[in-house]
C-alpha cells in the first residue's frame, strides 16, 4: 500500500461525500486506502459511508475525541507507506 488518506469527520456528510467521490474519481492515485474517523456525528455521515462507500475503512468514535486523537486512531489503522491528512471539505 502506497498511500493512506485519513479524513476526520464531524457532521459534514455532504462535504464528506464530495471529498470521497473526488478521491475515487482521481486517475492519479493507484495504490491507496481511505480511512474516515467519525467523531460521533449526529447527521447521516455514518450511514452514508456504509451505504455509498462500503470499501472505506470507518472508525466510529462514541464521542468527539478531537482532531488529533482521531488522526492518531487513523494512523494506527493505516497500512500506507505515506499518510495524507485530508479535511472533508477538500475536493
Amino acid at each position: 500500500m502506497k498511500l493512506s488518506i485519513i479524513i476526520v469527520s464531524y457532521n459534514v456528510s455532504a462535504y464528506l461525500r464530495q471529498c470521497i467521490q473526488s478521491i475515487l474519481n482521481s486517475s492519479f492515485l493507484k495504490e491507496y486506502e481511505i480511512i474516515v474517523i467519525d467523531n460521533d456525528s449526529y447527521d447521516n455521515s455514518i450511514s452514508m459511508i456504509k451505504t455509498e462507500f462500503p470499501q472505506i475503512k470507518l472508525i466510529q468514535n462514541s464521542y468527539n475525541v478531537g482532531f488529533s486523537k482521531a488522526v492518531n486512531k487513523g494512523i494506527k489503522l493505516s497500512k500506507g507507506k505515506y499518510i495524507c491528512l485530508l479535511n472533508p471539505d477538500t475536493l
